[in-house]
This record gives structure tokens, sequence and C-alpha cells, in this order.
């Protein structure tokens, strides 16, 4: 394929990603993410993957800042459902180009599981992807924050074997290097300066069991509490 119809293709593929409700996508070579642990590495999941696309979808402000946990709970839920559509669209799109795209589920399972620590690994991390794709930088507390919208993102990933240009990353950081807010505000001091987050303590605080017996995800402090890209 020629240089100019692969940027076309490109374009048509970001484009076509933005009419089934993503907000951002970016690409990223499959070769940047080399430094993924042995089984989560694109190639484990294609093995003639050339590049990974990322799409995100922005979390409602309101819901983050003022909503009950019931409500971010169930917008986390909705948000996920929704990329696992964009990413499953955006695969069959590039399959009509006699391509392979294989969609990676926004909610990842855990097939990566330490029952001791609770540090769990889906097929891809797709924050790793998203930063190598130019949508955002990672932040303290591991979440990825965009320039436009902060960490108030949710995310999903697309192997392909189809080679495209690279988005440029975000070389400035986002996150600034003086403020701790998220490491002050996590209530169980699961976050340390270094983009690690312990997942037992984080785990451990993060859900909610409701009268019913329904768990539901309702801490959210550290994105929160995080400055960037409030609007």
């Amino acid at each position: 394929m020629k240089t100019t119809e692969k940027k076309d293709l490109k374009n048509k593929i970001k484009e076509f990603a933005h009419t089934k409700g993503a907000d951002f996508t970016g690409i990223a070579s499959c070769k940047s993410l080399d430094g993924a642990p042995v089984g989560h590495k694109p190639e484990n999941l294609l093995p003639s993957v050339r590049s990974v696309i990322s799409c995100a979808k922005r979390i409602p402000n309101s819901v983050v800042n003022e909503g009950p946990p019931t409500s971010y709970h169930n917008m986390m839920r909705i948000l996920e459902v929704q990329l696992d559509f964009v990413s499953y669209a955006t695969s069959v799109f590039i399959e009509y180009f006699e391509w392979l795209a294989i969609p990676i589920a926004s909610n990842r399972s855990n097939y990566d599981w330490d029952p001791e620590t609770q540090h769990g690994r889906g097929d891809i991390s797709h924050k790793h992807v998203a930063e190598a794709a130019g949508v955002g930088r990672m932040g303290k507390n591991s979440l990825l924050i965009t320039p436009e919208f902060g960490n108030r993102v949710q995310l999903v990933s697309i192997v392909t074997n189809l080679d495209l240009e690279p988005d440029p990353i975000i070389n400035n950081d986002l996150c600034p290097p003086d403020c701790v807010l998220c490491i002050d505000a996590c209530p169980v001091s699961a976050i340390d300066n270094n983009q690690y987050v312990n997942q037992k303590l984080c785990r451990s605080f993060m859900y909610t069991k409701l009268p019913k017996g329904q768990i539901i995800e309702s801490c959210r402090l550290c994105r929160k509490v995080c400055p960037i890209g409030i609007y």
C-alpha cells in the first residue's frame, strides 16, 4: 500500500471511530509497546500486528465531582459498553479493506491475576497504548491524563496488521511535577510518586457493597482532585 493510501485510510479509520462515538483516536506502532510484559504485548494478541489503535471517551465532570457512587459506577459501565461498540465497529470497518483487526475489551478481564497482591493485567494495557498513540500521558496515580479532559476518560484498544503512521506522542508532562493531590487524597495511601498504585490497597477501598449485595465501583478521589482538564 502506498504512503498516500495509508494516510488516507488512517484518516478514514479515525473519522469512522469518531462517528461511532470516540472522542479521541490515536495510532501507535506495535514496536512502541515492546516494553509490555510477556503475554501482554500486541504480538501476543495478533502475531502479524503492525499498529495499535487507541480510542477514548470522556467521563462527565459532574459525575466524577458531584454524582453519587451509583451514578459513577453506572457511567463507567455505560462507557465500557460504548467503547466496546466503537472498537467492534472500527475493527469491522478495517476488515472491509481486507486487513485484520481485533478489538480488546474496555473493561479488561484479569486473565493475569495474582491473588496474593490482587494485581491484575488485561490482555493489553489501554493506558500505555493511549500514551504511545499520543492521546495523553499518565499521571502519578497511573491514570491517563488528556490535555482536554484530564484523567476523566475511559479507554479501549484495537490491534491490527495494518501498518499505519503513528501519531506523535505528547512530549510535555501533563501531570504537574510538584502536584501530589492524588497521592494525598487516597484514603489508603495506595499511590506513590512513581506512577505506581498498590492494587490490593486500592481495591480495599474502591468498592462499596450496597444493601442488596451489589458491588459497585465507588471511589474516584484520585480522579476527582486532578486539576488538569477541568472544564
